[in-house]
């Protein structure tokens, strides 16, 4: 039991891993851009960089250091087994999740609906987030409850 879920902690850390890197190389490949194109907006480069350098990489360099602190510990391996295979947990993320799915999906549908009236841009980008939305969440629905 406790191999098998090593084995998916493993799976999950080697994940996050790979994310970190191609953040990392986005970010290095976005500043030689930033160095290459003299007519760029600085500004809004900038604001990228550090935007998806905190927000990418701080969450996986501290899940990373989570996990591996996890791997080394098998108290706390032990303990996390229990907590992520509770099923008093499991159908509270679940009820979660499916809560914020059908807040997400109104408030696309209502923000969409508002920015028609000032920008069309705005308007189709909030919209075709709400297409993919739906066609996931129905999609996942459909292959969940077809079990």
């Amino acid at each position: 039991m406790n191999q098998k879920y090593k084995a998916r902690i493993q799976k999950r850390l080697r994940t996050k891993i790979i994310i970190a890197v191609i953040g990392g190389l986005a970010v290095i490949g976005t500043y030689i851009i930033k160095l290459l194109n003299t007519t760029a907006d600085l500004a809004s480069i900038d604001a990228y960089i550090t935007g998806f350098f905190f927000g990418i990489e701080g969450v996986c360099i501290m899940n990373i250091i989570q996990l591996r602190k996890l791997l080394k510990d098998e108290n706390a391996l032990e303990e996390m087994v229990i907590y992520e295979e509770d099923e008093r947990n499991q159908s509270i993320k679940l009820k979660g999740y499916n809560s914020t799915i059908n807040l997400m999906i109104w408030l696309l549908s209502f923000g969409s609906i508002i920015s028609s009236f000032f920008n069309q841009v705005i308007f189709f980008t909030l919209a075709s987030v709400l297409v993919v939305l739906l066609v996931a969440s129905s999609l996942f629905r459909w292959l969940y409850t077809r079990n």
